[in-house]
């Protein structure tokens, strides 16, 4: 399920302690633009000293800003597990938790912030976004109804209170929140668009198909709703469907990247695999950091048997996204084919460390939550 919500940029934290030549280059390439640079400057901070909370915790901005969402994770728990209480860090890591559509670990940091400070819309719609999405759906309500009943509605609370509605199976009232959005003004088209996008993301592709058909009737070159569509029809596994309307997509607007992407996806899922990787570097070009399209085009390379090809690309996901263990496998799969078994032995090993790493968070999660003790 795609994050209903993000709100607000990842934060960056105030200059600590630190050495302050270094610490400003990194923070200047890392406005600027220049990863690379701000990477190494953080780095070498914290070769120094590992404890450097800021820098650790801009280092996690970096790697969020990049798509190395776990990594990203990785540098805020650090810079928590020195300094527990600080605002900024937990806002970013919940944020990377969303990303990571991750809605269950995001929960317990935005509860924190709104139990810090109750008034605070932004956290509630966070909270309520992680709510909804781990089948919390009546919390989730209850925190959204004061913010869309007030004075001057919410209208992002309006749009997630629409969505936990569609989620919990209540179409008339979804249908009606999304309406209220519009006020007077709304056309059939733009609320069966909301109304769509809701049931997909309350997996319920049946629903979701409907309402973007009605859309489609109503305006045919509604912005998007051929995309929608499609990716409906691939929730209801009708591919054929779904590329013709993804086709239709591209064809109506040759800048969207996301539509590039679902329907090369397909492609390769489909077999077709020179056809996918044409889409897909489309997309690339657009969005050159995806993890997920470096791994289909992988995918596809492989098959094709064009290992050289495969490696760089598969070797690029792996590295957007150090916990994705599709990528590995294939890795290794290609490794081992070119004869390359020291190399292969290795991604399986951290593959290995993936799985401990997994199910150490999970015990430590369950032990957070009283389900289990430690010994």
């Amino acid at each position: 399920m795609a994050t209903f919500l993000l709100l607000v940029p990842f934060a960056s934290m105030a200059q600590m302690e630190t050495p302050k030549h270094t610490f400003d280059s990194a923070i200047q390439a890392l406005n600027a633009g220049n990863f690379r640079e701000a990477e190494s400057g953080f780095q070498r901070i914290l070769a120094d000293d590992p404890e450097n909370v800021s820098a650790l915790a801009n280092l996690g901005v970096l790697y969020a800003r990049t798509h190395r969402l776990q990594l990203s994770i990785d540098a805020y728990q650090r810079a928590l597990h020195i300094q527990p209480n600080l605002r900024e860090v937990q806002l970013d890591l919940g944020l990377a938790y969303l990303k990571t559509e991750e809605y269950g670990k995001a929960l317990p940091y935005f509860q924190r912030l709104h139990e810090q400070d109750p008034s605070n819309q932004q956290t509630v719609k966070l909270l309520a976004t992680s709510l909804i999405s781990s089948n919390h759906v009546p919390e989730g309500i209850k925190l959204l109804k004061p913010l869309t009943e007030a004075k001057e509605p919410d209208p992002a609370a309006e749009y997630l209170l629409g969505i936990a509605y569609s989620k919990a199976g209540l179409g008339e009232q979804a249908q009606e929140a999304f309406t209220t959005l519009f006020s007077e003004n709304a056309t059939p088209a733009q609320v069966n668009f909301l109304l769509g996008k809701a049931y997909y993301e309350a997996t319920d592709f049946k629903a979701a198909q409907q309402a973007f058909q009605i859309v489609i009737q109503n305006d045919s070159r509604f912005p998007g709703a051929h995309r929608e569509l499609g990716k409906a029809y691939i929730g209801l596994h009708r591919d054929a469907e779904a590329q013709a309307e993804l086709k239709l997509a591209v064809d109506a607007d040759p800048e969207d990247a996301s539509a590039y992407y679902y329907l090369g996806a397909l492609l390769v899922q489909s077999g077709r695999f020179s056809d996918g990787i044409k889409y897909l570097k489309k997309m690339q070009a657009m969005e050159p950091d995806s993890w997920a399209c470096y791994f289909y085009m992988g995918k596809a390379e492989v098959e094709l048997r064009k290992n050289a090809e495969a490696i760089h690309d598969l070797v690029q996901a792996s590295s957007l996204n150090p916990s994705d263990l599709g990528a590995l496998y294939l890795l290794s799969r290609v490794y081992r084919s070119e004869g390359r078994t020291s190399d292969a032995n290795m991604i399986m090993q951290r593959v290995a460390a993936l799985h401990i790493s997994a199910l150490d968070a999970e015990r430590s999660a369950l032990h957070e939550a009283g389900i289990v003790k430690e010994p």
